[in-house]
């Protein structure tokens, strides 16, 4: 009987890469997120294997030609991954399937953070009632042929604004239970304004995942975020106490710890508090926050922040840690739609202004925004919207200079579009800083919890928290 691989021509995957990490050989491709962990004679086969398929297209050993196509790491002689990759990136950008908006209800916020991006931006008050009135007719006009209507509340502090939350969350749901649209929801917060009562609401408002930022002990919060040190170790209990009820209401929380060479230490007093308090959920995803030095801004922060290098090797052994503390460890590398929410044809941020943009975190500033809801016409506001000429709507990081045959493409899709300038990569990639460690990691973590079904094969949600909203 003949194998599956006999009838045609086959080649190494284009997106193939080989790491080396503590003495090990890693075969990873980053198009199925497959991993191969090869001894000096296994490499020597594969490597054997992959010589015979650039010369003829064929490998002797059928089984193992066999178990390479299946992982991805062999593929049809015929195929152009890189032109296929790029053809999925421009059908997902095109796709109506999802309406994707990020939504501030308010610029205000409860606090001054030392490195926040939105710490010059003028503050407002929360989105006025017409203006939320028009925001729900734009979702009803736009939400058409989707699937799914995505919503991210954002900020400023959304909690500010929570009765606008609550309002427009009724009439999101109402319309989508009309068209037969799933309506999800997401919050990134800085959680100080949570109480019991909002905590017990989430499930009502569809709110699946929630991200809490923090910067280590209360009195390095107090700090950074100019509140006064009770209010901060009250708030630090609160935390700890309904942890559990937060991740119950939502399903997924992750706490970004904000760090840089002063507070990196912190980090691991963090998950501490939270394990001693017997707080060891699955659903509980603690990340470290890299302040600003992967946007290329690190004059503007106050703070000895890290280089790549430096906070990939931090993060490393961090994820260590977790591990080592019995908590799951999200973040492993895996094939992406897109890059960000920005280049989609289908995702919006709207201000408390009615601004309408593209990119979330320069939401409540001019930049990227490109139309606006306009309360007394939304046939303008829709014709406005559908601009072709939007912001990033061009972005091609396969035409770009630094990423052009990049075989991590798959993982990343350039990154942000704003690290990009004249068709060239203007920003380092963070996706190749040290990617050995951080895939010999993964490797290793997921063998050693293959099995467990508490725990996720996956990440959960379809918005971006979960891709760093602040990169």
């Amino acid at each position: 009987m003949k194998t599956m691989t006999e009838s045609q021509t086959w080649k190494p995957s284009h997106f193939n890469v080989t790491l080396a990490d503590r003495g090990r050989t890693l075969l990873f491709n980053s198009k199925t997120a497959r991993i191969l962990e090869l001894n000096a004679g296994e490499r020597a086969v594969i490597e054997e294997c992959f010589d015979g398929l650039l010369v003829s297209g064929t490998c002797p050993n059928a089984d193992l030609l066999d178990c390479l196509v299946t992982l991805g790491f062999v593929v049809p002689t015929g195929v152009d991954e890189r032109q296929r990759e790029k053809d999925r990136l421009r059908e997902t950008k095109a796709g109506e399937e999802r309406l994707f908006l990020t939504i501030a209800p308010t610029m205000a916020c409860n606090q001054h953070c030392s490195y926040c991006f939105q710490r010059n931006t003028e503050k407002t008050k929360i989105m006025s009632a017409a203006l939320q009135r028009a925001v729900i007719e734009f979702v009803r006009s736009k939400v058409g042929n989707s699937k799914q209507l995505v919503v991210q509340w954002f900020g400023g502090e959304p909690l500010i604004a929570f009765d606008a939350i609550v309002s427009m969350t009724k009439a999101f749901q109402a319309i989508c239970a009309e068209r037969g649209v799933d309506y999800y929801a997401e919050m990134l917060t800085n959680g100080m304004l949570l109480t019991p009562e909002r905590v017990a609401a989430l499930p009502s408002l569809n709110i699946k995942a929630l991200q809490i930022s923090l910067d280590g002990m209360p009195e390095t919060y107090a700090e950074r975020r100019e509140v006064a040190l009770p209010k901060a170790d009250a708030y630090y209990r609160f935390l700890v106490e309904n942890m559990q009820a937060v991740v119950d209401a939502t399903g997924s929380v992750t706490v970004r710890i904000n760090v840089d060479k002063e507070n990196i230490g912190e980090a691991r007093y963090v998950v501490g508090l939270f394990k001693d308090h017997g707080m060891v959920d699955q659903r509980l995803d603690f990340r470290l926050g890299f302040i600003n030095t992967s946007r290329g801004l690190v004059d503007c922060v106050p703070h000895d922040c890290f280089t790549n290098t430096e906070f990939a090797d931090e993060e490393l052994a961090f994820r260590h840690f977790l591990a080592e503390q019995g908590y799951m460890v999200f973040g492993m590398p895996q094939p992406k739609n897109y890059p960000c929410t920005a280049i989609l044809r289908n995702a919006y941020t709207i201000d408390p202004n009615g601004a309408v943009g593209k990119c979330i975190p320069a939401i409540g500033t001019d930049q990227s925004a490109f139309a606006r809801i306009l309360p007394d016409d939304m046939e303008k506001t829709l014709a406005d919207t559908a601009a072709a000429e939007a912001p990033y709507g061009d972005f091609d990081p396969f035409r770009s200079k630094g990423c052009e045959g990049c075989k991590l493409m798959p993982l990343c899709l350039g990154s942000c579009p704003k690290h990009h300038a004249n068709g060239e990569r203007i920003v380092d990639c963070s996706m190749r800083e040290g990617l050995s460690g951080k895939m010999g990691f993964y490797h290793h973590f997921h063998k050693r919890r293959a099995g467990r079904k508490d725990v996720p094969d996956r990440e959960p949600g379809p918005g971006s928290l979960r891709q760093d909203a602040f990169e």
